[in-house]
């Protein structure tokens, strides 16, 4: 479970241009010419690795035939993974 947090402390460049430190690039698998995501998660800036699956709902719908992920599955699937990132964050913050 990752639930160190590395404090490193990056510039801002010219347009919106910021390096990943090295240490965090290894630690989340980020290589040169990844793309990674960006999102806005209760006012914080979060930035998910490549091949992160931000909705894992959407890749199981339609796995077994007749099979579909009704709305109420996937708005408590989506309600675990908020929790489970509030969670992580505040451990982070302290």
């Amino acid at each position: 479970m990752w639930v160190n947090f590395l404090g490193e402390r990056v510039k801002v460049l010219q347009k919106g241009k910021v390096t990943i430190p090295v240490a965090i690039r290894q630690r989340l698998g980020i290589n040169e010419g990844d793309y990674v995501t960006l999102e806005i998660v209760d006012g914080k800036l979060v930035l998910l690795p490549p091949n992160t699956i931000s909705n894992p709902t959407d890749y199981l719908t339609g796995l077994a035939e007749g099979v579909n992920i009704g709305e109420p599955v996937k708005q408590d699937l989506r309600k675990a993974a908020a929790e489970r990132l509030k969670r992580k964050s505040s451990r982070v913050s302290k």
